[in-house]
């Protein structure tokens, strides 16, 4: 339960996402990577990256993350730039294990159950890869990879040269247009394509690498080597607490608009709107890990809400388990009657 008592603490993002202007006929945006451009100038930036485990544990990264997002009727478009004097990537093969080297990372939960939600990865080369988990890693994963998408497009641009130690570079930027048809089969709750007024969780995450500058011995020229015996650096847009990106429950809110601008005064409104939001699924949360440590010192999960809660068990939740204790379901029913839930794997149900 210290896990998620720290994991609690952390603020979880809200993010408006704007209508795409269309101004030249129809059809997707054309892609280059470069978001300094008239196409993105009304989507808001999100806060610059943190470490993975928050603010309280460790220091904000040297290199600044930003992302923006915008959608249409067919396309979730998202941007991001990432500061970088050394520009490396070497994997070109669709589908390769990304995080081995420096790449940027997108993860979509439609649903926000914490279950069924889409991977994307991308290295400066715009090499990518996808994937889908169907279960976190920490529920017993169950992934398929890979998983691509048909009509997924993606560009890069970078401003200096990779992979190059003679030069300095400024920063390598992305461009990744999601087809929103191909991310109804993410969204069990609704079965649609997005609409105006929807909230999807999702978070961004980039691994970045120390880098030492060796001599190739087959060319004679300088290159990029990792530092041996170090592990990577992981910045995110919203801190899970752990060094586990595959957290949902930590998520940021992506709300989709319908005009191309943000009204700041609505969007105060909506942001409190998913506030409760969270807020009630925090509870099932909050009870998930408790169980989980109920767990590791019994064996079996507890069969009834006093031994997780003694006296302070809150309103509204139930719970419900199998004979053998090794399956379970917390309920919890709003103040307006309607019934949330959330299992033993974590999967979150709301109405």
């Amino acid at each position: 339960m210290a896990e998620w008592t720290y994991m609690d603490t952390l603020n979880v993002p809200m993010y408006p996402c704007v209508r795409r202007i269309i101004r030249h006929g129809n059809g997707r945006m054309e892609l280059d990577g470069i978001l300094e451009k008239e196409t993105w100038e009304n989507a808001p930036w999100t806060d610059a990256f943190v470490d993975i485990e928050g603010v309280a544990r460790k220091p904000n990264p040297l290199l600044t993350t930003r992302v923006k997002m915008m959608w249409d009727d067919d396309y979730l478009y998202v941007g991001a730039v990432l500061q970088e004097p050394r520009v490396w990537g070497t994997l070109t093969e669709k589908n390769s294990i990304m995080y081995h080297e420096n790449d940027f990372e997108i993860f979509i939960d439609p649903d926000g159950s914490h279950h069924n939600y889409y991977e994307f990865e991308i290295n400066c080369l715009n090499t990518i890869w996808e994937l889908v988990l169907h279960r976190p890693y920490k529920d017993g994963h169950s992934l398929e990879n890979p998983y691509n998408l048909n009509d997924i497009h993606s560009a890069v641009h970078i401003i200096g040269i990779p992979n190059d130690p003679s030069v300095q570079c400024k920063q390598w930027s992305v461009e990744v247009a999601i087809p929103l048809k191909e991310l109804v089969q993410f969204d069990e709750r609704r079965s649609r394509l997005v609409q105006a007024g929807d909230s999807w969780r999702m978070n961004f995450s980039r691994v970045h690498y120390d880098l030492n500058i060796e001599k190739n011995n087959e060319t004679g020229k300088d290159h990029y080597v990792k530092v041996p015996n170090q592990r990577e650096y992981n910045y995110v847009w919203a801190p899970t607490g752990i060094i586990d990106i595959h957290r949902p429950e930590k998520w940021a809110f992506v709300y989709f608009l319908d005009l191309p601008t943000v009204d700041s005064l609505q969007w105060q409104q909506t942001q409190l709107t998913l506030q409760r939001e969270l807020a009630r699924e925090n509870i099932l949360t909050t009870a998930y890990y408790k169980q989980r440590e109920y767990f590791d010192v019994h064996g079996v999960y507890a069969a009834s809400l006093n031994s997780l809660y003694g006296e302070n068990t809150p309103n509204g939740l139930t719970l419900e388990t199998t004979e053998n204790g090794k399956i379970y379901q917390f309920v919890y029913i709003d103040e307006a009657g309607k019934k949330h839930s959330i299992n033993h794997e974590s999967k979150y149900l709301k109405p």
